[in-house]
């Protein structure tokens, strides 16, 4: 089995958990508050901000340049997507253009970040991964369900995540970590393996932010 093969089945757990939150069903039926939407989407534009920087800087620590293209491409994606939302989401929910992140989308970013700056470069590519392959997952899930869902308002974003455009710049990823695996120590893929799990966790840990609407201790 390949690295991602194990790494999936270690996590598929926790990815069987986020398909049952409150929030992804209510986002899949249309049901979800407006309320919670609007608190999600502006937590992942400040998200997808500080994942372009761990993106970019794991780019510049790449050997092959086939590589640092393909993250430096990766990073630019998630910039432009949170630029949309700021063009989109944000005008018509009228969220304010500065964001404090929750406490939960802070330790994300800051796990991520400090591990594209200080952990093995496979390790780091290890933590990006899940936020890639479970929000494709994810969106494909819930696209495929839409057929039973009239009107949905969040249509838009699950068309985002159930495209093309994404499910290449995922199997990508998917590739590269494999191929960075595969020319790691064994004990370089347990912590990856780590690391894999821990920012599935922190993907779980952020949709439960969102629908309980977490706000930082007074």
């Amino acid at each position: 089995m390949k690295w991602t093969e194990k790494a999936w089945e270690q996590i598929s757990p926790f990815y069987k958990k986020i398909l049952e939150m409150p929030f992804n069903q209510e986002l899949l039926n249309g049901t979800l508050p407006v309320e919670k939407f609007k608190f999600y989407m502006a937590q992942d534009a400040y998200y997808l901000g500080e994942f372009g920087k761990a993106l970019s800087t794991i780019s510049g620590r790449m050997d092959k340049m086939e590589h640092v293209l393909d993250f430096s491409q990766f990073a630019a994606g998630a910039i432009v997507v949170e630029r949309a939302l700021h063009e989109g989401y944000f005008k018509t929910l009228g969220i304010p253009d500065t964001i404090e992140p929750s406490p939960s989308c802070l330790l994300y970013t800051n796990y991520l970040l400090k591990e594209a700056k200080y952990g093995d470069v496979a390790v780091a590519v290890a933590a990006v991964l899940p936020c890639f392959w479970i929000y494709k997952k994810v969106g494909d899930h819930i696209f495929e369900q839409q057929s039973e869902v009239q009107n949905n308002p969040y249509k838009n974003w699950i068309d985002t995540y159930a495209g093309e455009e994404f499910a290449a710049s995922v199997h990508k990823a998917i590739a590269i970590t494999d191929e960075l695996a595969e020319r790691s120590s064994s004990s370089t893929q347990e912590t990856m393996f780590k690391a894999f799990e821990m920012a599935s966790r922190l993907e779980w840990m952020f949709w439960d932010s969102a629908y309980r609407l977490e706000q930082w201790p007074v």
